[in-house]
């Protein structure tokens, strides 16, 4: 068994995401600009109130008492912003807001108003409510700060000039102007960091799904044929675990069978019932992942390979569905552990994937064949059809001239006449399609009788759809799979009858094909035979259910149904 701690399929380096620069030096700048705010407010609180006391105490038109109780207001409030910076978007931080421009209002209230000493100490608690809330909150202060100043002109219209006033206003409303901008700058970065932030995101889920396909690009078979990804994933088993059989099963989703897709070291048929699968299988269809089994003896279950002792399987999932079922098995008890069933789980989901996918692919390519098949009719009708017609046409002529006729020409011609009787008929079939004034119905109602009439079977065609039909690509997959088996019946059942049934009703439509025929052992059709193979492609490829009964001397019974969206 091969001991490496790494799976061989996985890639030993994997592309890591570059830091995300935008981001922080965006976060950076913004922080910068919060901080440069804060100081310059922190600065102006303690030099305009340095300035305010000076002036109150050299000139000023308030009494000492006035300056005192204005600055000692202004200074509690600088001691407390300087502890306790103004933080925009804080619980709590309007309250304070109100509590600075209202201590800036009352000092100059109380200093003499435009007069005051400390008008220009009022400016830090205009910007602090511009940072706080922009224009409109910085202008609000401004107004408030300026009215308390204006109370004392209209008190003692004596005690200053309105000049003064005029040019108190003017730098208050300058200082909000001043704040918003400010306001409005921070606002701007915060924005474009929530921008790179989340374009942080973006790149940051993109580089996470790379990497994850980048995984799945290293373990999933790069084919989207079925044989193809059998064979690479036997390969890769091989490379993993020591074993002496391994068995992978795909369902069949048309009969609910299981097809043999894989079976090296066992012998096993093509197609397996539900009820044939070898009991472990059975057993670990519901397991979330991969099971080992120590000893099959020991708990009475037997694998794939009747010598097998020992197994670890795990069902293959796709899209929420099993799609099929891996079985590693060894003629020696204990030969698997857990190390094998991490390994397993780890395989199971790009091998289901890359089954699923081929499986699709299939059916894809069956739908595809439909343009093909009206090409071929084109080319055989345009060359073939016609040259035997002109044949025909020559051999005749060539017939009427000699007197008496020569039965070998004619003979010949008769021959071609058949061929090309024969030919008109295949391309008919070839011709005859669904579309979206051509119903299943409306094909099947001419088709039939003349079915009937060219191979002398009885045939009867009846239809309950209750006016509804399903999508042209669908219908014309089931008037395919009507042509095939009306084929099947008149080339190997021997029938005297056959009756048509399409319903479409009750959530589900079907169309019955039933004969009189001698019938066969359905159980036991080989591949290639009777076209089943072809018949159950296209039930596949439509996402239908597929029936065949059939027992010798009973007759055959096709059954096609297919849910329909209510």
């Amino acid at each position: 068994m091969t001991s490496t701690a790494t799976p061989s399929w996985l890639p030993d380096e994997q592309p890591t995401p570059d830091p995300p620069r935008t981001t922080a030096g965006t976060e950076r700048r913004t922080l910068g600009l919060l901080r440069q705010t804060r100081s310059l407010v922190t600065f102006l609180r303690w030099a305009t109130l340095a300035v305010g006391f000076v002036i109150g105490f050299l000139d000023s038109d308030a009494s000492q008492a006035q300056v005192l109780s204005a600055g000692t207001l202004l200074g509690a409030m600088a001691v407390w912003r300087t502890v306790r910076p103004a933080r925009p978007g804080n619980p709590g931080e309007t309250i304070a807001l109100l509590l600075d421009v209202a201590i800036a209002a009352i000092a100059v209230l109380i200093s003499s108003g435009w007069g005051s000493p400390f008008v220009l100490a009022s400016v830090p608690s205009v910007l602090v409510a511009g940072q706080h809330g922009g224009y409109l909150p910085a202008f609000c202060a401004a107004s408030a700060i300026a009215a308390s100043g204006a109370f004392d002109a209209i008190l003692d219209p004596q005690t200053t000039e309105a000049r003064d006033g005029a040019q108190v206003t003017l730098l208050l409303l300058v200082s909000a102007a001043l704040a918003g901008f400010i306001h409005s700058l921070a606002r701007s970065a915060e924005e474009e960091h929530r921008l790179a932030a989340d374009e942080t995101a973006r790149m940051r889920n993109a580089n996470e799904l790379l990497l994850a396909l980048h995984d799945v690009a290293q373990t999933l078979p790069s084919s989207l044929d079925l044989g193809e990804v059998m064979a690479s994933t036997k390969v890769r088993l091989r490379e993993l675990f020591d074993f002496d059989s391994v068995t992978i099963l795909v369902r069949d989703q048309t009969s609910s069978n299981w097809r043999v897709e894989l079976a090296d070291g066992v012998r096993l048929p093509a197609t397996i019932g539900d009820n044939e699968l070898a009991t472990v299988c059975r057993s670990s269809l519901s397991a979330p992942g991969a099971v080992v089994v120590h000893d099959l003896l020991a708990v009475s279950l037997t694998g794939c390979s009747a010598l097998s002792r020992s197994a670890v399987i795990a069902p293959l999932r796709a899209r929420g569905a099993v799609v099929g079922l891996v079985s590693i098995e060894s003629i020696r008890p204990d030969q698997f552990g857990d190390r094998d069933a991490a390994l397993l789980d780890e395989l199971t989901e790009p091998v289901a994937l890359a089954v699923d996918n081929a499986m699709w692919f299939g059916r894809l390519r069956t739908l595809g064949a439909e343009a093909e098949r009206s090409r071929i009719a084109r080319d055989l009708h345009d060359r073939t059809a016609q040259s035997l017609a002109y044949i025909a046409f020559e051999l005749e002529r060539i017939e009427a001239s000699r007197d008496g006729g020569d039965p070998e020409i004619a003979a010949l011609r008769d021959t071609v006449r058949g061929v090309v009787g024969e030919l008109r008929e295949t391309l008919y079939q070839l011709r005859a399609e669904i579309d979206e004034d051509n119903d299943l119905q409306a094909a099947a109602e001419i088709y039939v009788p003349r079915w009937a009439e060219r191979t002398g079977v009885q045939a009867s065609f009846a239809a309950d759809t209750q006016g509804l039909r399903l999508p042209v690509q669908v219908e014309q997959e089931l008037w395919r799979i009507l042509q095939e088996s009306l084929n099947n019946v008149a080339k190997h059942a021997q029938a005297n009858r056959v009756d048509i049934r399409w319903r479409i009703g009750g959530g589900v439509a079907q169309l019955e094909i039933r004969d009189d025929g001698k019938g066969f052992r359905a159980t036991r059709v080989g591949k290639e035979r009777f076209g089943l193979v072809g018949m159950r492609e296209r039930a596949d490829a439509i996402g239908a259910h597929l029936t065949v009964d059939a027992e010798p001397g009973a007759g055959t019974r096709v059954l096609v149904e297919i849910e329909v969206p209510m």
